[in-house]
Protein backbone atom coordinates (compact mmCIF):
# COMPACT_ATOMS: atom_id res chain seq x y z
CA UNK A 1 0.00 0.00 0.00
CA UNK A 2 2.89 2.31 1.10
CA UNK A 3 6.31 2.03 -0.13
CA UNK A 4 9.22 0.96 2.03
CA UNK A 5 11.23 3.53 3.74
CA UNK A 6 14.83 3.49 3.04
CA UNK A 7 17.06 6.16 4.11
CA UNK A 8 19.66 7.61 2.33
CA UNK A 9 23.41 6.28 2.68
CA UNK A 10 25.76 8.16 4.42
CA UNK A 11 28.65 9.54 2.00
CA UNK A 12 32.02 8.21 2.30
CA UNK A 13 34.63 10.91 3.07
CA UNK A 14 37.80 11.30 1.35
CA UNK A 15 39.20 14.48 3.52
CA UNK A 16 37.69 16.38 6.30
CA UNK A 17 36.73 19.47 3.74
CA UNK A 18 34.92 16.37 2.02
CA UNK A 19 33.21 14.82 4.99
CA UNK A 20 31.78 18.40 5.64
CA UNK A 21 30.38 18.67 3.00
CA UNK A 22 29.04 15.31 2.82
CA UNK A 23 27.78 15.41 5.85
CA UNK A 24 25.87 18.29 5.11
CA UNK A 25 24.52 17.32 1.83
CA UNK A 26 23.22 14.38 3.98
CA UNK A 27 21.76 16.21 6.79
CA UNK A 28 19.63 18.28 3.86
CA UNK A 29 18.58 14.39 2.20
CA UNK A 30 17.57 13.76 5.80
CA UNK A 31 15.94 16.40 6.87
CA UNK A 32 13.78 16.39 3.50
CA UNK A 33 13.00 13.05 3.57
CA UNK A 34 11.36 13.85 7.43
CA UNK A 35 10.00 16.52 5.56
CA UNK A 36 8.46 13.82 3.44
CA UNK A 37 7.24 11.47 6.11
CA UNK A 38 5.71 13.99 8.23
CA UNK A 39 3.42 15.19 5.41
CA UNK A 40 2.90 11.59 4.76
CA UNK A 41 1.83 10.99 8.47
CA UNK A 42 -0.34 14.03 8.37
CA UNK A 43 -2.47 12.31 5.03
CA UNK A 44 -2.89 9.21 7.26
CA UNK A 45 -4.17 10.30 10.08
CA UNK A 46 -6.58 12.59 7.80
CA UNK A 47 -7.72 9.50 6.64
CA UNK A 48 -7.99 7.91 9.83
CA UNK A 49 -10.15 10.58 11.57
CA UNK A 50 -12.62 10.66 7.90
CA UNK A 51 -13.09 6.97 8.34
CA UNK A 52 -13.54 7.21 12.29
CA UNK A 53 -16.05 10.07 11.75
CA UNK A 54 -17.87 7.85 8.98
CA UNK A 55 -18.10 4.72 11.33
CA UNK A 56 -19.80 7.26 14.00
CA UNK A 57 -22.40 8.02 11.60
CA UNK A 58 -23.05 4.21 10.78
CA UNK A 59 -21.71 4.65 6.99
CA UNK A 60 -19.91 1.90 5.50
CA UNK A 61 -16.83 2.37 3.55
CA UNK A 62 -16.90 2.47 -0.29
CA UNK A 63 -16.00 -0.76 -1.57
CA UNK A 64 -16.45 -3.51 -4.54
Amino acid sequence: MYPQYSPPTPPTPQSLEDEIEALEDYKKELEDEKASIEQEISDVEARIKELRAMLEKGGKPPGP
